[in-house]
């Protein structure tokens, strides 16, 4: 069979949330029994601040290996990071049997519960995050402190909530305006009861998950805040290559040293991410002696059986989604190739 080209208009909510964390938790299932899999993330800065990155990664369970790559302009400002443009993310599948191509897929991944809902590789990271909060977060949790309520917050809430029974969100944002819109988005989406808080405490007092999904540049919460059996999901990646470029001053960071500290139990997406991309709130942490190396766990590690996550109920567990990886990304993607074909959409490559 010919492969195929699919365009951005043939994969808008072609593929439901649950459809996406299933597809990202078979990739990280398959790096974790095999380290071959895939290679860390590696992202390059020009001088007009336009960002390219690269994720390499090989699924044999999804029948497919190969890379996904986006582009951004990327502005950082001194409390966060914005993106004057977004342009479409390209996935390029192969087979994994005999390496022939199977399909070009051009375009941001959107679910099917929130087909207009843009964000830089949005789908992908929420299930990402979702896979590891499954492992780390008590299996009763019920309550979602939600730091954050642009596209990646509305993601990451509809990713939680296959898999956790949540039934009250806290949503905090800087901007009041945005978390009570985020609010009154989300709820007929969700039906679950969202309420807007005026302060970052607010969030962190009395729930079971917080989840830090925001385009800052610095500490989003006091570390001190948080409970006994609470977890705590972040997402912000590394901005190693502005710094060094200089392009900005300082590495970014969701969460503080205070969290680190107090958390009994470190998850991670890809401890080698880390070092590579010198991560400000797990690299710099180590160095200064806040945890070890040794702490560390990866979520495919957990999912193959290797180590274990949390072991008891009243432990604080964190979890770093510190990048987004190839096997995730091609296992995403050749979940949507099949519902492509079955649709009998995308373009036939005539090639030799």
């Amino acid at each position: 069979m010919q492969p195929l080209l699919v365009n951005p208009q043939e994969i808008r909510g072609i593929v439901t949330m649950a459809e996406a964390v299933d597809a990202v938790r078979l990739g990280f299932r398959e790096w974790g029994e095999n380290p071959q899999l895939n290679a860390p993330r590696r992202g390059i800065h020009i001088p007009s601040g336009v960002r390219i990155s690269v994720h390499q990664g090989g699924v044999p369970a999804a029948k497919a290996t190969g890379l996904m790559t986006h582009c951004e302009w990327v502005k950082p400002m001194a409390e966060e990071q914005v993106y004057p443009r977004l342009n479409h993310p390209v996935i390029v599948l192969y087979d994994s049997a005999e390496g022939e191509l199977k399909g070009i897929i051009v375009g941001e991944i959107m679910c099917a519960e929130l087909p207009n809902n843009i964000a830089v590789t949005g789908l992908r990271t929420a299930a990402t995050s979702a896979v590891g909060t499954d492992l780390l977060a008590r299996p009763d949790a019920t309550r979602l402190g939600l730091f954050g309520a642009a596209g990646q917050a509305k993601n990451h809430l509809l990713a939680l909530m296959q898999v956790r029974n949540l039934k009250e969100v806290k949503v905090y944002s800087r901007n009041p305006e945005n978390r009570n819109k985020f609010a009154e988005e989300m709820r007929p989406v969700t039906n679950l009861d969202i309420v807007p808080v005026v302060s970052p405490e607010e969030a962190v007092r009395g729930v079971d998950i917080i989840l830090t999904a925001t385009n800052s540049s610095e500490p989003v919460f006091d570390g001190n805040w948080l409970e006994p059996g609470q977890h705590v999901t972040t997402i912000v990646g590394s901005n190693v290559g502005l710094v060094k470029g200089g392009f900005t001053a300082a590495k970014r960071r969701e969460i503080d040293d205070a969290t680190l500290a107090r958390s009994h139990v470190h998850g991670i997406v890809s401890i080698q991410q880390a070092i590579q991309d010198e991560q400000a709130d797990i690299y710099d942490p180590v160095e200064r002696g806040v945890i070890r190396w040794e702490q560390l766990i990866e979520i495919g590690e957990i999912l193959a059986g290797k180590k274990d996550g949390r072991t008891k109920a009243e432990q604080i567990t964190f979890y770093k989604n510190n990048a987004g990886q190839g096997v995730a990304d091609v296992a995403l993607g050749a979940a949507v190739l099949e519902k492509v074909k079955t649709k009998n959409a995308g373009q036939q490559l005539r090639l030799e």
